[in-house]
C-alpha cells in the first residue's frame, strides 16, 4: 500500500509518481486537446451557428479517459491548501489543539465571547456585534460561506494582494468585516485584534470540493501551462470543505512574524491600500 502523500498543485515533485509518469507520457495528448479546444472556441466566436452545436474535439474521449484514470490516483492522497485569516494567540492554540471549524453562527459567537473575555473587545463592541443585523445577514444559510471553510491550493495566489489582504487585515473573517469596512470605528476594532496567519492544511481529495468537479484536469492544466496559454479549466482555483478539520489536517499555522509568511505572500511589496499589520 502506497503512503499517503501531501500533494501541492504547484510543486510537481510532490505529485504521486504514477500520476506524474502517466501525465508526462500523455503530455502530447494534453497539448493537442487544449489547442484543439481553443481552435473550436475561435470558430464558435466567428460563427454564431456553431455556438449551438460546436464540433467535437477529436481528442476529447482519450482526454476524458485519462482524466478519470488520474482522478482515481489523486483520490488516494491529500491536497495541500491554504486558509488566509487573522487569529488571536488563543485561537491559534485552539486550532493546533482541536483543528479548524467551519463557519457557523456558533463559531462566530464563541469567537466573540472569547475576544470579549480576553479584553480584545469592550462590552459595547461585543454587544454591537452580537446584535448586528449585518452580521446575522452575513451568517444566513443562504450565503455561500456558512457551513464550510474556503481554502486556496495555489501558493502563488497568496502573493495576489487584492484577493487575500482583507482576510489578513480584519479579524473575524467575512462574517464580521463584510459590510463594516467603511465604518471607521468598527473597522479599526477588527484590525487591532489578532495577527495575520496562513493556516496550511492537508485534506483528502475526496472530501474537498473545487468549483470544477475534476482535480485531475486542474493538475494537467498546470503541467502544460508552459505550452498552452490559459488552459481550461485553469490551474488556479479555490476549494471548500463542508466539515471541521481535525488537528492532524492542519500542517502548520504561519503567522506574520514567521519568515515563511513573507516568503509566501511577499506582503511588504504590496500596494499601500493592501498593507496589513
Amino acid at each position: 500500500m502506497q503512503p499517503l502523500l501531501h500533494v501541492e498543485i504547484e510543486d510537481i515533485t510532490s505529485w504521486p509518481r504514477d500520476f506524474f509518469e502517466i501525465a508526462i507520457e500523455k503530455k502530447n495528448l494534453l497539448v493537442s486537446y487544449h489547442r484543439e479546444a481553443k481552435h473550436i472556441d475561435a470558430l464558435c466566436r466567428e460563427d454564431v451557428v456553431l455556438r449551438c452545436k460546436p464540433p467535437k474535439n477529436i481528442h476529447e474521449d482519450e482526454y476524458e479517459n485519462l482524466v478519470r484514470r488520474l482522478e482515481d490516483i489523486l483520490n488516494l492522497h491529500n491536497i495541500v491548501s491554504y486558509h488566509c485569516t487573522r487569529l488571536t494567540e488563543y485561537e491559534i492554540s485552539e486550532i493546533r489543539r482541536g483543528g479548524m471549524k467551519v463557519l457557523s453562527p456558533e463559531l462566530v459567537q464563541k469567537r466573540l465571547i472569547n475576544a470579549r473575555d480576553q479584553n480584545h473587545l469592550s462590552r459595547e463592541e461585543y454587544d454591537y456585534f452580537v446584535s448586528s443585523s449585518q452580521v446575522q445577514s452575513n451568517l444566513s444559510h443562504e450565503r455561500s460561506r456558512t457551513g464550510m471553510s474556503w481554502l486556496c491550493p495555489n501558493r502563488s495566489t497568496l502573493k495576489e494582494c487584492s484577493g487575500v489582504y482583507r482576510l489578513f487585515r480584519s479579524w473575524g473573517g467575512e462574517a464580521l468585516y463584510w459590510g463594516h469596512e467603511k465604518d471607521d470605528q468598527i473597522s479599526v476594532t477588527l484590525r487591532r485584534i489578532g495577527i495575520p496567519c496562513i493556516v496550511k492544511c492537508s485534506l483528502p481529495f475526496r472530501d474537498a470540493e473545487p468549483y470544477h468537479p475534476s482535480y485531475a484536469k486542474r493538475f494537467l492544466s498546470y503541467l502544460i501551462s508552459g505550452e498552452v496559454e490559459y488552459p481550461d479549466p485553469p490551474a488556479e482555483f479555490d476549494m471548500r470543505i463542508r466539515r471541521d478539520l481535525i488537528a492532524s489536517e492542519v500542517l502548520e499555522i504561519i503567522d506574520i512574524f514567521n519568515p515563511k509568511f513573507g516568503e509566501f505572500t511577499d506582503y511588504k511589496s504590496w500596494d499601500e491600500q493592501c498593507q496589513i499589520h
